[in-house]
């Protein structure tokens, strides 16, 4: 049964907006959509929302959310993720209770549009709209190309009102699939950072914030400190990021056996799940070596610090970063180039200063909050008219 967390069973204000989270972790897709909620309360819309399980996604929801109900997901994405933990059988069992608990907390909340946060809510955003609710569905996701991508949108498309890209990058992947869906482009903001002295470290330290994973390219970031460590032995290396979410065979062992080979001793710190807030103030430079990337928060965030970006030439980055504008831009799976601009930025400070400058400028600019929010509430809107507007109204709203 789905429990809630603070607030009454249907909160207040004139919109209600249901958003559904796939993920347990306070991961960047579910982030992103909280760090706009103050922005919406504008426009009239109270958001609540649905979130798996009992993980630190949950307490991070109940702080912002008016109301949050949660129930444990036994859906999953992919043959080995049926098979984990309790098994295929137990998950096929619980997936028609499950689905019917949403079914239940959307007519309990009467939300007047549902909001599925990624690909991954496909089968709550199907409920929704089987409720005859408006759903816009957004993708914080770039997936490969290939079959199941394209029967992922088609079928995403099908059952949303509005599709939702964080980057040009996706949405030009929605739009190939989506027929007469309209998509939105809506980028994250970050907040205006809490003015705080940068941590006054003795050492020149380059930091990185991501998922232990191949996708973000945590073996390249790794290899690029082993090469840049041979130029400038004083330099320090962090990596902050959650591990084993993604799963992939024999990425442990690479890694240990790649931090065994740093030298000197000492030089790199696997920091595992850590808020950015707290590591960015004691980095001097911060790399992104994702190998696929929509639209990260962590680059942002780091740019609103004042703190210059190494960044692979993927998904939406380019997107965030002009070359030797605002940040650096390399091609991915390339650690001798990003060495090599470590090395640069070590030695040259004016450069250093001169990108975290113009890194602020272009957050404060591009990539803020009220923009986020605005993004979504034309979303919000659009969904509505789609669905209940008079018809010349409807075929309006269906251009994106």
């Amino acid at each position: 049964m789905a429990q809630p967390d603070g607030g009454s069973d249907v909160p207040p204000g004139l919109l209600r907006v249901f958003a559904f989270f796939h993920e347990e972790h306070a991961l960047g897709a579910s982030t992103s959509f909280l760090n706009a909620i103050d922005e919406l309360a504008p426009y009239g819309w109270t958001p609540s929302g649905w979130v798996p399980g009992s993980g630190p996604l949950r307490d991070a929801a109940a702080a912002r959310l008016a109301l949050v109900l949660a129930a444990e997901r036994p859906l999953a994405f992919s043959v080995r993720g049926w098979r984990e933990r309790p098994g295929v059988v137990v998950r096929a069992v619980r997936t028609p209770r499950y689905l019917r608990e949403v079914r239940t907390a959307l007519e309990r909340v009467r939300p007047h549009v549902v909001h599925a946060n990624t690909l991954r809510s496909l089968p709550e955003a199907a409920v929704a709209r089987a409720c005859g609710l408006p759903v816009v569905l957004q993708s914080h996701e770039i997936p490969p190309r290939g079959p199941k991508t394209t029967a992922t949108v088609r079928y995403a498309a099908g059952i949303a009102d509005v599709l939702v890209g964080v980057s040009d990058a996706v949405s030009d992947l929605l739009r190939r699939h989506a027929g007469d869906t309209p998509v939105f482009t809506v980028r994250n903001g970050v907040p205006e950072p809490i003015a705080q002295s940068r941590t006054d470290n003795s050492s020149f330290t380059v930091g990185s914030v991501a998922t232990v994973s191949r996708t973000k390219g945590t073996d390249v970031f790794l290899r690029a400190a082993r090469i840049a460590l041979e130029q400038r032995p004083g330099l320090r290396f962090e990596h902050a990021g959650a591990t084993d979410l993604h799963r992939d065979a024999g990425l442990d062992d690479e890694l240990a056996l790649l931090a065994r080979e740093i030298a000197p001793a000492g030089s790199l710190a696997m920091l595992g799940y850590r808020p950015a807030a707290e590591v960015l103030p004691r980095w001097n430079v911060f790399v992104c070596s994702s190998r696929s990337e929509a639209f990260p928060l962590a680059t942002l965030e780091a740019m609103a610090m004042g703190i210059p970006v190494i960044a692979t030439t993927v998904g939406g980055l380019p997107e965030q970063i002009e070359h030797l504008e605002n940040g650096i831009l390399v091609r991915p799976d390339d650690p001798e180039a990003i060495a090599t601009w470590l090395v640069r930025l070590h030695d040259d400070v004016d450069l250093r200063t001169r990108l975290g400058a113009a890194g602020v400028e272009r957050v404060r600019r591009e990539f803020t909050l009220e923009r986020q929010a605005n993004g979504l509430h034309r979303a919000y809107l659009t969904a509505l008219n789609r669905r209940f507007a008079p018809p010349r109204v409807r075929r309006a709203a269906s251009v994106s």
